[in-house]
């Protein structure tokens, strides 16, 4: 199975969580895990980079 590139997330720019299905604001990284906060607004979460999509998945 081919493994997903790590992704280099710029702060500010819109990204894809693939394991939490949610999309987000990449804020920071700290020890590994990258800080998400929802597009409207609300708590943070994290994510390892192997879950991230530089682009959103479009419908």
């Amino acid at each position: 199975m081919p493994k997903h590139p790590t992704p280099t997330p710029v702060p500010g720019q819109l990204v894809h969580d693939r394991r939490t299905h949610r999309t987000g604001i990449y804020m920071d990284t700290i020890g590994g895990r990258l800080y998400l906060r929802p597009v409207g607004g609300g708590i943070e979460w994290t994510t390892r980079p192997e879950y991230v999509s530089l682009t959103p998945p479009t419908r």
